[in-house]
């Protein structure tokens, strides 16, 4: 350092300083060696060559503070300039030149390039070689220009230790033909699609050429459809786009494997990647080849959802995380267009999943021999409402075949929702949970996993409406439902204090009627009406039919699926047509669930 101020003082023994403000053009010189203050009413300057400037002097029209030396060390401690230059689209079967520019009045210790690959935290660093006294490059190997593509940003450091950084450069990476394929170990589906089942896939990356041509199970054995959530109709499109989702079912021998087979495709430029929702639900993929987390603007859109696993089908979710290759459906609970934010890199900051970690959330999941849902979701946290919100996720849409979890939100009778969030500000309660099914063969495991703590003293029970058994510890063993599921199977969720348990589930099974039954209609005989008493069981579909002593139909007084409880019907002597019937004998009977009963019963006028 003494040889570095030696030096320094030798070369600058005098000193000129140019003031300018306003209207004053000030030239001033310094060669005292003292630290005497020199001033007038608008400059005061202190110092010497060998001492800075340490006080700030002002006026109505100027300030300066400083010295020599320390001016010339602010020039010193600057960091290097950098001037970067890298290819905004590279050719994965190319090498490619990173190229800065840098310089610094200390001399440049070292410039090096650091390369993140898509999905990782981990960054490379590739030392830049000097082409000359500025000008530095370094070759990106081939063997990290893949489909994962990378991001990345220069750093020069000076002898003095002092570094400058550039900003992100993202390039769009050219893959040749074949180069974008499906049979890799970051795939969803590495061994390809399954035949004869509903997928759901998305492209990772863009397609030069996105047109593909209309096809039908008949032609080509293959059909891609669109899910349209306005319409709520499939239709079949004309050409993939980047961040959409799309149906798939085929009939080949052997699962499909996509590759960009007759075209050439590129892999995007590592930006957040924001994709945006219509009211309703979306079918969405995402555009990278590796996995990766999103974010979201507010509770109204939901986690992502995913239709089928290796053998058997049904929806799983929510989740909080893409996997190349997949489609997903998620949910805008708002009126309003709303969007999710893909992010290519993990983000340690960002929790995609809604966390209920000071409250509570149990995973319900419903399993057969080849159908399956594991989208049911009840719990509390301090957001959500007693009602409706967007942490009630709506059912999702249901293939011809299926079992399903779906819930009551209002106390209605629709069960509509596959989740069932409420406030935290109670403790107890009830959820109205129904099992459905269509073409489900064998038994159903419904199981339950409590993903947060419950709070201290709770409980769980879980009441079978059919067989009026309970099951207490069903987190621990869950519950196995014999037979086949015809139409709507029917549990209610007890959860809270044991007190509270215990007496609600009294009250539920006074509620639940034993067997199906139809009373002996009152008055008897009537004139010109008469009412029928009738129980049922279990939910499901119920006939009450009037007939006469021919066993010809005179009335269809109930024929829609009812839940379980007590019920009662009015007959006002009309038939089908509204015409009044005349005296004599009439039967009612009550169908449900193979059950049979009927009564007889008297018109007298």
């Amino acid at each position: 350092m003494n040889f570095f101020l030696n030096h320094f003082l030798i070369g600058f023994l005098f000193i000129s300083i140019h003031l300018y403000a306003q209207d004053y053009d000030l030239k001033t010189f310094q060669f005292s060696l003292t630290s005497e203050i020199m001033e007038s009413e608008d400059l005061k300057l202190k110092g010497t060559i060998s001492s800075n400037f340490l006080s700030t002097s002002s006026s109505d029209s100027l300030s300066l503070k400083g010295g020599v030396i320390s001016s010339a060390l602010g020039l010193y401690s600057d960091p290097p300039t950098l001037i970067t230059f890298f290819p905004d689209t590279i050719q994965s079967s190319n090498s490619a030149i990173a190229r800065a520019i840098s310089t610094d009045l200390n001399g440049i210790q070292s410039t090096n390039l650091y390369v993140q690959i898509g999905g990782s935290k981990k960054l490379i660093k590739l030392p830049m070689s000097a082409v000359n006294d500025s000008l530095y490059e370094v070759s990106i190997p081939e063997s990290l220009l893949t489909v994962r593509n990378f991001r990345t940003y220069f750093e020069s450091v000076d002898s003095m230790d002092y570094s400058n950084t550039s900003n992100y450069e993202t390039p769009l990476l050219s893959i040749p033909q074949n180069g974008l394929n499906m049979e890799t170990r970051f795939s969803f589906y590495p061994d390809g699609i399954l035949a004869e089942k509903w997928r759901m896939f998305s492209w990772p990356g863009e397609l030069l050429n996105k047109r593909i041509s209309t096809a039908s199970l008949k032609e080509d054995g293959y059909v891609i459809h669109y899910w349209n959530p306005q319409t709520k109709k499939r239709i079949k499109p004309d050409s993939l786009q980047t961040g959409i989702a799309y149906w798939i079912h085929h009939e080949f021998n052997k699962p499909i494997i996509f590759t960009n087979s007759d075209t050439t495709a590129a892999a995007l430029p590592l930006d957040d990647f924001t994709i945006y929702l219509e009211p309703g639900w979306n079918m969405i993929g995402s555009p990278f080849s590796f996995k990766t987390s999103f974010s979201r603007g507010n509770d109204s859109i939901s986690g992502l959802y995913q239709f089928g696993d290796s053998q058997s089908d049904g929806w799983a979710g929510p989740l909080d995380f893409f996997e190349p290759w997949a489609g997903y459906a998620v949910h805008n609970d708002s009126e309003d267009i709303d969007s999710l934010v893909i992010k290519p890199f993990p983000d340690d900051s960002v929790q995609a999943e809604r966390r209920l970690s000071t409250d509570w959330n149990i995973a319900l999941e419903i399993q057969g021999e080849n159908y399956f849902d594991r989208t049911g979701r009840i719990g509390r946290t301090e957001k959500a409402l007693n009602e409706k919100d967007g942490y009630d996720t709506p059912k999702l849409p249901s293939m011809e075949d299926f079992v399903s979890i779906s819930m009551d939100i209002d106390g209605n009778g629709d069960f509509n929702h596959s989740a069932d969030i409420r406030s935290s500000d109670e403790l107890n309660g009830i959820w109205n949970i129904r099992l459905s099914g269509k073409s489900n063969s064998g038994s159903i495991i419904l199981s339950g996993e409590s993903l947060d703590y419950l709070p201290e003293g709770s409980i769980v029970s879980v009441l079978d409406i059919s067989t009026r058994d309970i099951i207490e510890n069903f987190l621990s063993t869950g519950y196995t439902i014999e037979g086949k599921i015809d139409g709507a199977y029917d549990l209610r969720f007890v959860i809270g204090e044991r007190s509270f348990v215990e007496s609600t589930l009294m009250d539920l099974l006074s509620q639940i009627p034993e067997k199906f039954s139809i009373s002996q209609n009152y008055p008897n005989p009537f004139n010109p009406e008469t009412k029928m008493d009738f129980s049922v069981a279990q939910t499901g579909k119920v006939n009450i039919i009037i007939y006469n002593l021919l066993g010809q139909t005179v009335k269809t007084l109930v024929s829609e699926t009812m839940d379980y409880g007590y019920h009662s019907i009015v007959w006002d002597g009309h038939d089908e047509l509204g015409n009044p019937v005349s005296s004599g004998v009439y039967f009612s009977e009550l169908r449900a669930r193979g059950f049979r009963q009927s009564k007889k019963m008297l018109l007298l006028k």
